[in-house]
């Protein structure tokens, strides 16, 4: 007995050497190229053209998808599909197109429907990130300035701006509000500036160009006598250009505007709203934006209001910025004695804010 059962042991341990020197090549996915190459390593997903692929003994590499022949995976890789998402562990091509080894048996698809193959952990990211809860997927930015002055000069100047921003597959919300307060605080005291204003704007995508746009924007300047003017309307918009560095996108509708000044009377109008919205990432770590709205008066013709609004910002450590912000606000009719023009240029310390 007592030898039967340690032959049963050297056995045992002579399996398990065996099953470890197993050479790596046969436990690893294998790419085999068209030119006759073949690799083995780790594949990791397909996306824009590329096979991206681990391999042990250098960095990881990336591989045009139209020069593979085959693909072998010890761990499948998801592909998704209009009937679902298959797992597949093999892609051969053939002149019918691609072979599929998935759980269900071999299937042929053509080369253009398979383009984008994922890890489970990222495809469920993936999946994810097409249905967030509201309180996910936002970008946030808090900036602040103040400006003292004590001798020959009594100034007292104070900014502060808030930008939140929510993407998705499917639509984009924005939050904004700025103020901007200076105090001259010599023998004559006197404010030159005290400005505030918010708003919230809602874009749905209708297809990858074209989308729906909503905002409502208010405003309000003492020196101007304005109380408060709300513009709320919508329309809808085309994404003339959008890639990872850049968007560009053109707008028009129809909106409403409301503004009580004191002591001058209301004005209620509707305007049509022409618009646009550019940003662009500079270098690693800074991000130019800029929009801008022409609204003229349909009530009254020849008469308009135009808005431009721009800043950038230049990442300091992970989580602070340096934000430089310009606002431009006009109206071609504004109260007797105040003028049509108002520039506002603030700089100063930010944060930004993350909530994925």
């Amino acid at each position: 007995m007592k030898f039967r059962s340690r032959l049963y042991y050297i056995m045992i341990c002579l399996i398990a050497i065996a099953i470890c020197s197993v050479p790596h090549a046969l436990r690893a996915d294998t790419v085999l190229l068209k030119n006759g190459d073949r690799i083995t390593g780790t594949a990791t997903k397909l996306e824009a053209g590329k096979l991206s692929f681990k391999i042990a003994y250098a960095e990881a590499i990336t591989i045009p998808w139209d020069e593979v022949a085959s693909l072998t995976m010890i761990q499948p890789l998801l592909l998704s599909t209009p009937n679902g998402t298959l797992s597949v562990s093999s892609v051969e091509r053939s002149k019918e197109g691609l072979i599929l080894t998935t759980p269900s048996g071999p299937k042929t698809l053509d080369a253009a429907a398979v383009t984008i193959m994922r890890t489970a952990v990222d495809q469920k990211a993936y999946e994810d990130s097409l249905h967030p809860s509201w309180v996910q997927a936002w970008a946030a930015n808090v900036n602040l300035s103040l400006a003292l002055a004590h001798g020959n000069s009594e100034t007292t100047t104070f900014s502060a701006g808030f930008t939140a921003t929510r993407v998705t597959h499917k639509d984009k919300t924005q939050l904004y509000a700025n103020t901007l307060y200076s105090k001259n605080g010599n023998a004559t005291p006197s404010t030159s500036a005290n400005t505030s204003s918010g708003g919230f704007r809602y874009d749905h995508n209708l297809d990858p160009k074209l989308f729906a746009f909503g905002s409502s924007d208010f405003t309000s300047d003492a020196l101007q006598n304005l109380d408060l003017r709300s513009i709320v309307g919508g329309g809808f918009g085309w994404h003339a250009s959008k890639t990872p560095r850049q968007s560009f996108d053109v707008m028009g509708g129809v909106v409403w505007i409301h503004e009580t000044y004191s002591p001058t009377p209301t004005n209620s109008f509707t305007a049509i709203n022409i618009g646009e919205q550019y940003s662009r990432k500079v270098g690693i770590g800074s991000l130019f934006s800029e929009q801008a709205y022409f609204y003229p008066n349909l009530n009254q013709t020849g008469e308009y209001q135009f808005s431009v609004d721009s800043s950038f910002s230049t990442k300091i450590g992970k989580i602070f910025t340096w934000q430089t912000t310009f606002n431009d606000k006009y109206t071609s009719f504004p109260p007797a004695g105040t003028l049509s023009n108002d520039l506002i240029l603030t700089t100063g310390l930010g944060i930004t804010l993350a909530r994925h």
